[in-house]
C-alpha cells in the first residue's frame, strides 16, 4: 500500500511538471505580453497596470513614466510593438528580461521605425510580477 501511495504521488509530482522557476519565468513572459498589448493597443491604463509604483530608471520615477505615456500614446496616430526573441531569468522576487524589439509608431502621418534591445527589470510585488526599470 506504502508503494502504490508513493507511486501516485511520484506521477502526481512529475505531471505538474512546473517549478517555481518555470511559473515565474511565465509569470514574467505574460506581464511583458500584457505590456505588448498595451502598447498596441496605445491603452496607458493598461500599460501602467503592470509598472511598480517603484519603478525608478534612467532618473525617471513612476510618475515620470506615467506622465510619458500618456503623452506618447495621445501623440502617436498607431503603434506596432513586437519582441523577438526574450531571455528571462528570476532570481528570487526579481527578474530580468532581455532581448530585442521591432516597434512602428505612426506621428502626424509619419512612420517611426525603432529596432533595439531592451533590459528589463522586474520585482515580485503582492499583486504580482511588475517592471522596475528599463522601459
Amino acid at each position: 500500500m506504502f508503494r502504490l501511495l508513493a507511486c501516485l504521488l511520484l506521477v502526481a509530482a512529475l505531471a505538474s511538471g512546473c517549478s517555481d522557476q518555470d511559473r515565474g519565468v511565465q509569470a514574467v513572459a505574460q506581464v511583458m505580453k500584457i505590456r505588448s498589448d498595451a502598447l498596441n493597443s496605445r491603452n496607458s491604463t493598461l500599460y501602467l497596470s503592470v509598472v511598480s509604483p517603484r519603478y525608478s530608471d534612467k532618473g525617471k520615477d513612476f510618475s515620470q513614466l506615467k506622465e510619458s505615456i500618456i503623452t506618447n500614446f495621445m501623440s502617436f496616430e498607431n503603434v506596432s510593438y513586437q519582441s523577438g526573441e526574450q531571455s528571462i531569468t528570476i532570481d528570487g522576487n526579481y527578474a530580468r528580461a532581455s532581448g530585442t524589439y521591432r516597434m512602428k509608431v505612426v506621428v502626424k502621418g509619419r512612420e517611426v521605425v525603432l529596432d533595439g534591445v531592451e533590459n528589463l527589470k522586474f520585482s515580485k510585488e503582492s499583486d504580482g510580477w511588475k517592471f522596475i526599470a528599463g522601459l
